[in-house]
């Protein structure tokens, strides 16, 4: 009985694809086996194409095409306009703090008029249009420091205040008389004494004829609200600063120039001053 070949256990089976089975039954042969495909390498991704930029479709807000169309003209505009707009970004926010500096820190005033000669305005008799140029000092250090007490209202201060007669005019004057104080007061006040009431000051100017100078004797006493400031220095035409401690000594003239008031500078302004003739509270600062 013929054997028919076998093959060896562990021979490796073959499936057969219906056109190799075709090839099989025709010839009797098995068709060769196709070698198999090599592995696929990675194929490396591209690399990212940059895109240019094109128009936006996406909808821009009010303020940004507000600030799109400012920035266009901006860059429209000649470069000596561009300039002048970079100036003018930095100084506009400088303009409120200067108006603050000069409403409630330092001020500088031109003295106007006789009523303060000579110990300002000096040469006012031989110049007519010549005016010392002042510092005032509007911020009391009181209201930070409360033992400062050279920030009170005392007698020999140069202040500055608005004008019980004109409320829009700041005026120049000397304090002559505090609360409680009697003045013996001059032309054209109708009373020959006056008692400085509360919360009030007694201000004169300086000049020796009372027709030169309009002050407390016209007006009565003013009262502390309408103070402005203290006058500390002279600027101009001759820089000095102002020592009113010792106006009650009558040493008010400056260093170095003690021939250019006398002595006992204004001693009958002081004459006329009866202190604490009625006893009241004194005002803390202006």
């Amino acid at each position: 009985m013929p054997h028919h070949d076998r093959k060896a256990p562990g021979s490796n089976l073959r499936a057969l694809n219906p056109t190799e089975a075709k090839t099989l039954s025709r010839s009797g042969k098995l068709p060769p086996k196709k070698a198999p495909a090599p592995p696929l390498e990675p194929v490396p991704a591209p690399a990212p194409v940059p895109e240019t930029p094109g128009p936006s479709l996406a909808r821009k807000g009010p303020f940004q095409s507000f600030f799109s169309n400012f920035r266009q003209r901006y860059a429209a505009l000649p470069r000596p306009v561009r300039l002048m707009c970079r100036g003018a970004r930095v100084l506009v926010p400088l303009i409120p703090i200067s108006l603050f500096f000069s409403e409630h820190v330092m001020q500088i005033m031109w003295v106007k008029g006789p009523s303060m000669t000579p110990y300002l305005n000096e040469d006012y008799d031989q110049m007519h249009t010549k005016s010392d140029m002042v510092l005032v000092n509007m911020w009391s250090l009181h209201r930070i420091l409360p033992w400062k007490r050279q920030t009170r209202l005392e007698r020999g201060m140069v202040v500055t205040f608005r004008s019980p007669a004109n409320s829009s005019h700041i005026a120049i004057k000397r304090v002559v008389g505090l609360p409680g104080d009697r003045i013996t007061t001059r032309e054209p006040c109708l009373k020959s004494t006056q008692i400085v009431p509360f919360n009030h000051v007694w201000l004169e100017g300086d000049a020796a004829d009372p027709r030169r100078s309009l002050d407390s004797n016209t007006y009565g006493p003013v009262s502390i609200s309408l103070i402005t400031g203290r006058v500390v220095g002279v600027l101009g035409p001759r820089m000095r600063w102002l020592d009113w401690t010792q106006w009650e000594s009558g040493k008010v003239e400056d260093a170095g120039l003690d021939s250019r008031l006398g002595e006992n500078y204004r001693q009958s302004v002081r004459d006329r001053v009866l202190k604490e003739a009625v006893k009241l509270e004194r005002p803390a600062d202006f």
